[in-house]
């Protein structure tokens, strides 16, 4: 498991009571998961689930490989892809386009999901799917392959004659072992340095709310 999840003991003889995030504990040993929240802001919101199978190692860690949370948006067709560049585009982040043979998402690409989140975008592209056979061709791309597309190519044109298996300028291929370490030195590369945050909203002046409510009433009038 190592790479993947952090384990740590908590001896409640010593150490007295436990931390409070772990919630209720109502005997020992007792077995908790945290895991950062899907839809939380950051990766410091965490859920916290109670392991209650068989204490055996490969139930125990098939268990946190699947309690994993991925990020990974996966490309359905055309459609969906372009979605994806335009919410890459929107907050400046670098695409990392993962071409799958099938739709099963890899730990390592879960783990990175997590640990880069809001660094860079990874889409998965599975071949299976035969909406993206034509990505597949445009990208020069056969078999698992994984390309990292800089913020500034994100939201370009056309490329350059697609399918003739040559990648663009601006494209980085991944050619490294299929390692956590080594990916994850893949990452570290092209990611952002820091994490990109949404731009706040623009507030409204009461004034300006004074101002716009006639146009608004007159409108909703001519619409009726």
């Amino acid at each position: 498991m190592k790479g993947f999840v952090k384990i740590a003991y908590w001896d409640s003889e010593k150490n007295g009571s436990p931390p409070r995030v772990l919630g209720e504990i109502r005997g020992t040993p007792t077995i908790k998961l945290l895991r950062p929240k899907r839809k939380a802001k950051t990766n410091k919101a965490k859920d916290v689930v109670d392991y209650n199978m068989e204490r055996k190692a490969d139930d125990m860690s098939s268990f946190a490989l699947d309690s994993m949370p991925s990020f990974v948006e996966r490309v359905n067709g055309p459609e969906d892809f372009e979605k994806f560049k335009t919410k890459a585009t929107k907050f400046g982040l670098p695409m990392m386009l993962f071409f799958s043979e099938d739709r099963r998402i890899l730990n390592e690409m879960k783990f990175l999901s997590t640990e880069f989140r809001k660094k860079v975008l990874i889409a998965q592209i599975p071949f299976s799917k035969k909406e993206n056979k034509n990505l597949f061709f445009e990208y020069g791309v056969r078999g698992r392959a994984l390309i990292v597309v800089p913020p500034t190519a994100a939201g370009g044109g056309e490329r350059d004659e697609p399918g003739d298996g040559n990648q663009q300028p601006n494209e980085v291929v991944y050619d490294g072992k299929w390692s956590l370490h080594r990916l994850q030195s893949f990452f570290s590369e092209h990611a952002l340095a820091s994490e990109v945050k949404p731009k706040p909203a623009e507030k409204v002046s009461e004034e300006e709310k004074r101002q716009a409510e006639p146009e608004e009433k007159e409108k909703v009038k001519t619409e009726l």
